[in-house]
C-alpha cells in the first residue's frame, strides 16, 4: 500500500467497524461469545486504545531519534479500564477521533518522516511505515473478528 492508501484504510475504520456492527444492541455488543473471548464492544475499546497508542509511537518516531516503544498488555488495559462497562456510543465517538486523528498524524508528515525509525521490544526495528501499515493489518484482523462476532449473535 502507499501512504494515500493506508491513510485512507486507516481514516475508514470506524465506518467499516459501524457497517459490521450495525442493527447490533448494546447488550449483543457487550456479549462475549465465549468467557474466554472479548466482545464486540471490548474489541471496539482495544482498537480505540491502539489507535490512540499508535498516535503516540509515531510521535515519538518523528520527533525522537531512534525511541525505544513501549509495549503494553491489552489484557490488562481491557481489565483496568472495564472495557465491557464502556457506553458503546462514547466508544464509536473515540474510535472516529482516534483513528481520524492518526490518519491526519500521517497525511502532515514528509516523505523522510515517514522513513525515521526507532525500536520496539517485541517486534525488532520499525518506522513510520511499518508502524503505519501494522495498524492497518491490526484493524483488518479485528475487522474479521467483529464479523464472526456478529455472526454468533
Amino acid at each position: 500500500m502507499d501512504r494515500a492508501e493506508i491513510t485512507a484504510y486507516l481514516r475508514s475504520v470506524p465506518d467499516l467497524i459501524e457497517e459490521v456492527l450495525q442493527g447490533l444492541s448494546d447488550d449483543e455488543l457487550r456479549r462475549r461469545p465465549s468467557p474466554d473471548d472479548w466482545s464486540a464492544l471490548e474489541v471496539c475499546c482495544h482498537l480505540r486504545d491502539g489507535a490512540e497508542e499508535e498516535g503516540n509511537r509515531i510521535r515519538r518516531l518523528v520527533e525522537e531519534d531512534k525511541p525505544t516503544l513501549e509495549p503494553y498488555d491489552q489484557e490488562a488495559w481491557a481489565r483496568d479500564r472495564n472495557y465491557g462497562g464502556d457506553d458503546p456510543r462514547r466508544v464509536r465517538t473515540a474510535l472516529r477521533a482516534f483513528w481520524g486523528g492518526l490518519a491526519y498524524q500521517l497525511e502532515g508528515l514528509s516523505d523522510p518522516q515517514w522513513e525515521r525509525g526507532g525500536t520496539h521490544p517485541e517486534c525488532g526495528p520499525v518506522t513510520v511505515r511499518s508502524r503505519a501499515e501494522l495498524e492497518v493489518e491490526h484493524a483488518q484482523a479485528h475487522l474479521e473478528q467483529l464479523k464472526a462476532i456478529r455472526d454468533q449473535t
